[in-house]
């Protein structure tokens, strides 16, 4: 008889499977990405709402066939329903999930990413989703998953960005994606794209403002959109075989954040902002890399 395991977990995914069945994909605590059935649970209430998304529960599953596990329990712990009252945290949490579903692997053990998706849906049920809340889960979670981009320093030649006055033409930056960062100036290739370095010091604060804190950030739309764009290519590069593929709920998601600023109001009206944020196809095309490296961060309690 197999023996059952029993851990935290969040509910990524899930649909229908057979008649009776559905097909659940978890992120645990301890034991990374899962995907289980779990059996008559389509018209029944043996698992009530702790196979919706969002939710926590501790669950218990044995081994199955493959990579696939049979769920046996699960008790919920927390349904995050209060984020389901605003489009905007229920696009933003969607993105969030969405992101650790493509950028993690079936059972590797990635504790620190589930910490840091459980404290952001705590975080959206008690604020609503900013472009600064989303652009914090993102570089924390390159960070997390030992992806974070370099933004101190050149990485060809190690000369540091800050520190002292930079000419006009030293206060952009060029995307080295490849090597895990930025180009200076000197280091720079023809025709890289250009990131202005207000928008790095954004990604800075951002990176170690206190995830309980992140909702009273506020940034100037221009560097920050900037920001969003070039972290797009980092969670893209780290993804492989996504291609063109759309994170779940983002399009969306911009579009509500920026209709909440007032700064991006007439610019919208205008037509000014396009789609990119949204549409994978404006940022080119994207090289793939297989996911590697440790995972950092700082150990977190549970915020349930």
């Amino acid at each position: 008889m197999a023996q059952l395991t029993e851990d935290m977990a969040i509910v990524l995914r899930a649909s229908p499977f057979k008649e009776r069945d559905k097909l659940v994909t978890f992120l645990t605590e301890n034991h990374g990405r899962i995907t289980g059935v779990a059996r008559n649970s389509i018209h029944s209430k043996r698992f009530g709402g702790t196979l919706d998304l969002f939710a926590c529960s501790k669950i218990s599953y044995k081994e199955g066939s493959g990579e696939l596990v049979w769920l046996d329990e699960a008790n919920l712990r927390r349904d995050f329903l209060k984020i389901r009252e605003k489009l905007e945290n229920i696009s933003a949490a969607g993105y969030f999930v969405d992101l650790c579903l493509r950028l993690t692997e079936e059972n590797h053990p990635v504790r620190e990413v589930f910490m840091l998706l459980a404290h952001y849906l705590y975080l959206l049920e008690e604020h609503t989703a900013t472009f600064e809340i989303v652009r914090s889960f993102e570089i924390k979670l390159l960070e997390r998953l030992g992806w974070a981009p370099v933004l101190d320093e050149c990485v060809s030649c190690t000369a540091p960005f800050f520190g002292e006055e930079l000419s006009p033409e030293e206060s952009f930056v060029t995307l080295a994606t490849e090597q895990g960062g930025f180009l200076c100036h000197n280091c720079a290739t023809p025709n890289a794209r250009h990131i202005p370095l207000a928008s790095l010091l954004w990604m800075i604060q951002a990176r170690e403002t206190m995830i309980q804190h992140t909702h009273t950030l506020h940034f100037p739309l221009d560097p920050m959109m900037e920001a969003a764009g070039t972290l797009q290519y980092f969670l893209r590069w780290h993804a492989p075989g996504l291609g063109k593929y759309r994170f779940r709920s983002h399009g969306m998601l911009e579009q509500f954040l920026l209709e909440a600023r007032e700064d991006a109001r007439e610019l919208l009206a205008s037509g000014a902002i396009g789609s990119m944020l949204g549409d994978p196809e404006s940022f080119g095309e994207m090289p793939e890399m297989p996911p590697s490296g440790p995972d950092h961060g700082p150990d977190m309690r549970a915020p349930f």
